[in-house]
């Protein structure tokens, strides 16, 4: 569950990468300039899965300007990364006490505290995020709600949010997924291939690739199984081999027909 506010600055972080082979472009900014400069660097570090890049912006940034609280957001996502959860913790507070209603921060940190099984704390930050009338993008924050509550085994409250993205955001893959799996979970297969139907449908219209495809895709197979429809569960599942053939759902769908012999 990605934070939006990772999302905001990959933008602007991006550009900054790209003037900038190496660490020896530092400028001459002011404290606050070079904080942030760093801590964006530091984003997109983590982003590319370079860690020990990512923790000496990171750090920069905080020995240039500790009161930002950009700079605490990085380090929280750099020690969730290093399962650090109490780093991490300490500074997605200090984060929130300097910015106290920034949604994208309240979402980020609800997650983080949904995965620390922190359930009822992680909702009410992120509840706080979908409500800001502010927020761009509230339906990320209902969704990672409902994600939340899936984690803790309360699928009819995670069902609940789901529905209100998807109402906000028709096409929303990652909820139309999610409710996907919910309603197979609880053998209504119908409902189940009529929210893959949605998901496939919305996903024709994406410009980037999903990383929920694969999972959708077996998902697929064996709702169209359960349903008496050996045709499209073969679709789904040579789409599947096809185009993802080194994926966990790939080696589960082989060993699942061998055992079927």
């Amino acid at each position: 569950m990605r934070s939006t506010a990772v999302i905001a600055l990959l933008a602007t972080v991006t550009i900054l990468v790209s003037a900038c082979s190496t660490t020896s472009t530092e400028r001459r900014e002011q404290p606050s300039e070079a904080a942030k400069y760093n801590a964006l660097l530091g984003i997109e570090y983590l982003r590319l899965g370079e860690l020990a890049k990512a923790r000496d912006k990171i750090q920069r940034a905080l020995q240039h300007d500790p009161d930002m609280a950009v700079a605490h957001t990085a380090a929280g996502m750099l020690y969730d990364r290093l399962a650090e959860p109490d780093r991490a913790d300490k500074h997605f507070r200090a984060a929130i006490r300097l910015e106290p209603d920034d949604p994208e921060l309240l979402n980020h940190y609800g997650v983080f505290l949904c995965r620390q099984s922190r359930v009822d704390e992680g909702e009410k930050m992120i509840l706080k995020a979908a409500h800001n009338p502010i927020y761009a993008t509230p339906y990320l924050a209902y969704t990672n709600a409902g994600l939340c509550m899936n984690s803790a085994g309360r699928t009819q409250e995670a069902e609940q949010y789901f529905i209100k993205a998807i109402k906000m955001r028709p096409k929303f893959t990652r909820a139309l997924a999610e409710m996907a799996r919910l309603n197979f979970a609880r053998g209504d297969n119908q409902q189940a291939r009529a929210y893959i139907d949605r998901y496939m449908s919305a996903l024709s219209e994406m410009l980037t690739s999903d990383p929920e495809l694969p999972g959708v895709l077996l998902l697929g197979v064996r709702v169209e199984l359960a349903l008496d429809n050996p045709e499209r569960a073969q679709a789904y599942g040579r789409r599947l081999k096809s185009e993802f053939p080194q994926a966990e759902q790939t080696r589960a769908l082989v060993q699942s027909e061998q055992a079927a012999g």
